[in-house]
């Protein structure tokens, strides 16, 4: 689509759709020509656009609330009113505002490199699938510490394409933690990245997961 329509359909400026392509958010595949995937793409990580994600930190212990865990890198007065924002949010709402977690990369690899790409990062389970999805063998979605994705690009071989079967989320959370919460029996993590995906069904299941957890929350 060109700059103008891409504009129109996330409903900003062009001039805010060239600064999306320069920071990484849209993806340009000519003069005045936008890939749409990435469009939409973007607007599932974003819903309506004027819901303010969280700073990292803060995704981070929202995830871990939810899953019954005591987030101590935020401050107690932190923790309590991050609690009190997610008992009044719905699963659709976390997940636009939970989206800074991680920088989101997709790619495309070799087939035969999936395999040895997957032992390098913490899947959150999004792909096997959850509720009644169809397990996804063709595709690899996992977190990896952001300072490794160049060398695993590098090493893999890997191509940015916004539509493509492999998605990295590079994140400053350590990976032990990442494991943890990856684990949590809630799968708040799986409906978080569930809920960010193109695919309708694929997105109602993961904000299905995400209403399911903050009910618990609020008992």
């Amino acid at each position: 689509m060109t700059t103008q329509q891409a504009a129109d359909r996330i409903g900003v400026s062009a001039r805010h759709v060239q600064r999306l392509v320069a920071g990484g958010d849209l993806v340009a595949v000519g003069p005045d020509r936008i890939d749409a995937g990435s469009v939409v793409q973007w607007q599932a990580l974003r819903g309506d656009g004027r819901t303010r994600g969280w700073e990292e930190p803060t995704a981070w212990a929202a995830v871990a609330l939810l899953e019954g865990r005591s987030a101590p890198w935020l401050g107690q007065a932190q923790r309590s009113r991050l609690r009190s924002a997610l008992v009044g949010s719905t699963g659709a709402e976390l997940a636009v505002r939970a989206r800074n977690r991680a920088e989101v990369h997709r790619f495309h690899a070799h087939p035969r490199a999936l395999g040895r790409l997957a032992t390098e990062l913490v899947p959150s389970g999004a792909t096997d699938g959850l509720a009644g999805l169809s397990a996804a063998a063709d595709r690899l979605d996992g977190y990896l510490d952001r300072a490794s994705l160049p060398r695993l690009v590098q090493r893999y071989r890997l191509d940015p394409d916004p539509t493509g079967s492999v998605v990295l989320r590079a994140t400053d959370l350590p990976m032990d933690e990442v494991t943890s919460l990856a684990h949590g029996p809630r799968q708040v993590l799986a409906g978080l990245d569930l809920a960010g995906s193109t695919g309708a069904r694929e997105r109602s299941t993961g904000v299905r997961l995400l209403d399911r957890a903050l009910a618990q929350l609020r008992g």
